[in-house]
């Protein structure tokens, strides 16, 4: 067992700001193992490798321990195990890393409870790389109300807050946290069911995600009926897929073409193109689906008609979907690629870890839209 201790510099972070000696063995000034109160131990804490992820909060430099067969020896009860002794010689001093507290995190062996405390710790470091990773693989809707009470009890540090605003890591993972408790927003880490709403009565579907969400698989599963047409957004304004696409997208993307000299921009036109497809398809009896990434855009809300449905898989799976349909398009196609150009397919598809922030925003309006027809996570 490797025992480690970690201290701002070599300046504990106890009141007495005791300064240790490297590698010579340090005495402490105050040590009481029979104190009732562990608080009035005195001494050195240190703990072994497994357990300092809940600890790295307290220094930037990482020690190596190691304890002289004449010193006194505790071991403490708590969460995680943690030493106590009188003497210490602490020896290989190194700077604490991302990279390091991320090692630290995947051999760690601590309760489960810990690594709700341990988030904390390490975003107060500013140990990003290492926060994503346990939020991906330790916080769920199930957990999430026990892990914002340990982060709360962690940041607010005993009524201090001096750790709310710290650094922009903490305000990124209290948002994060949040949308993973919301029962409306889109998460980065954890999949929703879809959002459902009817706001008229028209034979109009509003369908909408993140590039990747898989809306396009949702319509396809419960619209493929004669009773729906599919209006994909894509085959009409992307030249590549109009050149392919077939029956009404075919038709609509020949009539913007044909009307408009500059085509109009989902991004930019979207109130436009919105109200030009509805009065086109005003004849048709049919349920229309409106398959499209960027309801987001829409400027006036009350525009929309029909059911707003919105797939809110989470951004790390729409982010994964992205690159890998690409990889999938371009293979089947026969398209040739480089290396360099799926890297930079990849930094502009991050983008989508900002726009999804903007969905969020529009599912907060819809959601504010009169609640009388209001049917969320029904088909």
């Amino acid at each position: 067992m490797k025992y480690v201790k970690v201290m701002f510099g070599t300046i504990s972070g106890a009141k007495s700001d005791f300064e240790y000696k490297l590698g010579e063995v340090n005495i402490s000034n105050n040590w009481n193992p029979n104190a009732d109160n562990p608080k009035e131990f005195g001494g050195f804490n240190y703990c072994d490798e497994e357990c300092i992820l809940r600890w790295l909060h307290r220094g930037d430099t990482i020690y190596d321990v190691e304890i002289p067969e004449d010193a006194e020896n505790v071991k403490m009860n708590g969460a995680t195990t943690i030493y106590r002794t009188n003497k210490i010689i602490v020896k290989n001093p190194r700077k604490v890393t991302d990279e390091m507290a991320l090692h630290f995190y995947k051999i760690s062996n601590i309760p489960e409870k810990s690594y709700y405390k341990a988030l904390a710790a390490v975003a107060v470091m500013n140990y990003k790389n290492t926060a994503m990773e346990m939020l991906r693989d330790k916080i769920n809707r199930e957990n999430i109300d026990e892990v914002l009470e340990e982060w709360n009890d962690f940041i607010e540090h005993k009524d201090k807050n001096d750790r709310k605003n710290l650094n922009e890591l903490i305000v990124e993972l209290e948002e994060l946290l949040n949308e993973i408790k919301s029962d409306l927003l889109i998460s980065r880490f954890v999949d929703k069911e879809p959002y459902i709403k009817k706001i008229t009565d028209d034979k109009i579907i509003n369908l909408t995600g993140q590039s990747g969400s898989g809306k396009s698989y949702y319509a396809k599963e419960h619209f493929s009926s004669d009773a729906y047409v599919i209006i994909d957004t894509d085959d009409i304004f992307s030249d590549k897929r109009f050149l392919s696409a077939t029956g009404l997208n075919k038709s609509l993307g020949e009539y913007f073409r044909n009307k408009y000299k500059e085509l109009p921009n989902l991004s930019d036109d979207f109130d436009l193109i919105y109200n030009e497809i509805i009065n086109y398809c005003k004849d048709i009896d049919k349920t229309i689906v409106i398959d499209c990434a960027q309801f987001h855009c829409i400027k006036d809300i009350n525009i929309l008609k029909g059911k707003v449905i919105i797939i809110r898989t989470c951004i790390d799976t729409c982010y994964n979907r992205a690159i890998s349909r690409w990889i999938d398009n371009h293979k089947q196609n026969n398209w040739d690629y480089t290396e360099d150009e799926l890297i930079k397919y990849k930094e502009r598809k991050k983008k989508i870890y900002d726009w999804y922030k903007f969905s969020n925003e529009f599912i907060k309006k819809i959601d504010l839209l009169s609640k009388n027809n209001i049917n969320k996570c029904q088909k």
